[in-house]
């Protein structure tokens, strides 16, 4: 059975999650900066649209911070621990 460049790319990716996750449980976690990770810097460690971050976190199928809502705006918060477990990625501030 062959298997496509996509599903390779997947199944790596897959492996590199649980492999951080179970890192998290047998090490202490990286020194991040301080505060939230902004939404556009979330953006390019995704390799995606700003828009794609926000409209993901709302949704809650990328669950790496949340959302609140008033009667104008939306705020977000994105946890440099959840990315971190999620991409790999270091948020020092």
């Amino acid at each position: 059975m062959q298997e496509t460049v996509q599903e390779l790319h997947d199944a790596q990716q897959i492996a590199e999650h649980v492999v951080r996750i179970l890192l998290t449980s047998a090490q202490p976690y990286p020194e991040f900066g301080i505060g939230g990770v902004p939404v556009e810097v979330a953006a390019k460690v995704y390799g995606k649209n700003p828009y794609w971050i926000r409209e993901g976190i709302e949704a809650g199928w990328l669950p790496i911070g949340s959302c609140k809502k008033n009667d104008k705006n939306r705020s977000f918060y994105i946890s440099p621990l959840k990315l971190w477990q999620d991409t790999g990625y270091v948020w020092k501030g």
